[in-house]
């Protein structure tokens, strides 16, 4: 809670501050890598506003300009789950100059511009940690035989079969490259809006390009970061005892793309934030025109397009109904964010996919194996959109007055 932060800064006569107070979790706050290590502090100033509307932002550099060393100090290495390659430090600034970022009382808004930033990147984060334990896996399932593989009619075969053959395995393998396929092309898609926000000359494709960053930021770093933890794990399930190893690497990637969940705001956080935040507090309409974009590319007369143009529009309905009962309950959109940012992640992987089928249809020779791309589809299909539904449903009930569990609590 950054509206309880205690550090200080007191103004000098240079026009330098005093920052004293600590810090902790700080990735890399200390290391002998570099030659200056610069730290951003949120700070109060004298007589600042209470709670976060009292912070203002501070450049600490760990070397002064003259060359001294500045009074910050690490207190402990953080020992940590996994993510070892990164020390993670708990700092103490005693006295420590400083320079003010910005204007006095602003630095969470400043601050933000950083953080939407490694939200960002943490989402990428998490797709590329569960590329790595796809990659190990499937290189794994081609090698491994193990008993023989079932296959539709009789075929006559002999020993065992690479596990990549077995169905268990190919569920697996398939419904995380869906995932990986996926994320990449919204990812690819956010760069190139973030471009069109900053330099587009037209006003109004700007605001469509900042609507799409801002509503997106916080689904691409809960969804993606969440698939790189379960996603590894289940990567790490077609290695079998082996996975559980330290020499495959599996487990290490397991390990490390846990805190990905935590980092720059916890995934429960990103999802009030995209609900309450970014969405009811216009009633929904930014989220309507989004939809409503992307979904002007679609043909309603395609059958796979129409099932995307389906989920815009239950979306939408869901989005008009919990607007009406969050004004009646303030508690219910607290209970169903999760639930509401798992949908549009879901909503929005059915149109990434629907991208790379479109891509794949129009260039056949670049496409390659069609096989590469057929199999992570059925499996988005058939294993990955179906949550859509269920998390539909669960909000539909709560908005329909079905309250017992958050009265219970």
């Amino acid at each position: 809670d950054l509206g309880l932060v205690r550090t200080r800064a007191v103004p000098q006569a240079d026009g330098s501050y005093q920052i004293s107070g600590t810090k902790i979790f700080i990735s890399g706050g200390e290391h002998d890598l570099s030659g200056n290590i610069v730290h951003l502090v949120l700070a109060r100033i004298p007589d600042a506003p209470a709670g976060s509307r009292g912070l203002s932002l501070f450049l600490a550099p760990k070397i002064l300009p003259a060359g001294a060393r500045n009074t910050i100090d690490c207190e402990r290495i953080e020992d940590k789950m996994g993510l070892h390659g990164s020390p993670t430090c708990v700092l103490r600034f005693d006295a420590a100059s400083a320079w003010l970022v910005g204007d006095p009382n602003r630095g969470l808004n400043a601050m933000f511009v950083m953080m939407n930033a490694a939200r960002l990147h943490v989402g990428l984060q998490g797709l590329g940690l569960l590329e790595a334990a796809w990659q190990k896996a499937d290189a794994y399932s081609r090698e491994r035989r193990q008993m023989r593989a079932p296959r539709a009619g009789a075929q006559a075969r002999t020993g065992p079969d690479p596990i990549a053959e077995h169905p268990a395995m190919r569920r697996i393998l398939d419904t995380q490259r869906a995932w990986i396929d996926g994320g990449r092309v919204l990812a690819y898609h956010t760069a190139i809006e973030l471009d069109m926000a900053r330099h587009h000359p037209l006003a109004q494709r700007r605001e469509s390009a900042q609507r799409w960053c801002s509503l997106v930021t916080p689904v691409l770093k809960s969804a993606f970061t969440q698939q790189a933890f379960h996603g590894a794990s289940e990567c790490l399930q077609v290695l079998g005892g082996h996975g559980y190893m330290r020499e495959w690497g599996v487990e290490q990637i397991v390990r490390d793309a846990r805190v990905s969940m935590i980092y720059e705001g916890t995934n429960e956080i990103q999802a009030i934030d995209l609900l309450l935040r970014k969405v009811l507090a216009d009633g929904g309409s930014a989220i309507g025109a989004l939809l409503a974009d992307l979904g002007a590319e679609l043909d309603a007369s395609a059958p796979g397009q129409s099932a995307v143009l389906r989920r815009f529009a239950a979306l939408q309905m869901l989005t008009a109904k919990l607007a009406s009962a969050c004004r009646a309950d303030t508690t219910m959109a607290y209970w169903v964010a999760e639930d509401y940012l798992r949908s549009v992640a879901l909503a929005l992987m059915a149109w990434a996919w629907m991208q790379i089928q479109k891509a794949v249809a129009r260039d056949k020779a670049r496409a390659g194996d069609p096989a590469r791309w057929a199999a992570p589809a059925a499996a988005l299909r058939r294993w990955i959109l179906p949550e859509f539904d269920m998390r539909m449903t669960i909000m539909a009930k709560l908005v329909a007055g079905d309250t017992s569990a958050t009265q219970q609590a």
